[in-house]
């Protein structure tokens, strides 16, 4: 079994999701007394939060590759970023690194051609909905992502950052997104992106009006094959 090292804290929330997730899976799959072999950095949100807000993407990676750098040196042999928008900087950080990183977006691509669907909606953060970081890996697999118009994917950022990221979660928020998702499927969405880790906190993929991709749990079950592999 490989160590892997987890950045978290963006939520810790859904970190906690994927400590469990990891764990659960590798017990299911070893049985016994198995668990995860994980070194884990939970961040600050809030550094991390400001640091980019007033310095931008350029700040985050530098920010980042120390911690990916002191988990390499701890032992991981994979590196887990715990969340979708941090991805904006992976390949930055894959640079400054010798471990491979376990890319979120790619995981995800490879379980929607799994799936075989070619046009999905995307929900997130607004870097992730509007950024190129997600659609560009999309693309190369043949995948077109629909968004919302501006003022929705506005809506659902400040819903991430100021209910869901600090774990405050709403019917009628919940309701919202529910309504943000048939719209997307009236326009030809034949799946859903959910493309933050929070998301699947507020209402689950059975919820959802059609198939919905955890990117949670997708990610942290390429994390398992990756250290069973």
């Amino acid at each position: 079994m490989k160590t892997l090292g987890l950045i978290g804290g963006t939520s810790w929330h859904s970190t906690v999701d994927y400590y469990k997730l990891i764990n659960r899976m590798t017990n299911e799959r070893l049985g016994g007394l198995h668990s995860a072999r994980l070194v884990m950095h939970s961040m600050n949100f809030h550094e991390f939060y400001t640091d980019n807000q007033t310095n931008g993407w350029g700040s985050t990676e530098r920010f980042l590759i120390p911690i990916a750098q002191s988990l390499e040196q701890a032992g991981a042999e994979g590196l887990i970023l715990c969340a979708n928008t941090p991805h904006m900087v992976a390949e930055g950080i894959q640079k400054a690194i010798k471990i491979p990183l376990i890319h979120i977006v790619e995981a995800t691509a490879k379980e929607i051609v799994k799936q075989k669907q070619t046009r999905v909606g995307l929900l997130g953060t607004i870097f992730t909905m509007e950024q190129p970081f997600y659609r560009d890996i999309l693309t190369k697999h043949g995948i077109e992502a629909l968004v919302p118009e501006k003022s929705v994917r506005e809506w659902i950022h400040n819903t991430i950052v100021h209910e869901l990221g600090v774990g405050v979660f709403k019917p009628e928020t919940r309701a919202e997104y529910l309504r943000i998702m048939q719209d997307l499927k009236a326009q030809g969405a034949e799946g859903i992106i959910l493309g933050c880790t929070e998301i699947p906190m507020l209402l689950s993929p059975d919820e959802c009006p059609m198939y919905a991709y955890d990117t949670t749990v997708i990610h942290a079950t390429a994390a398992v094959d990756f250290a069973l592999s």
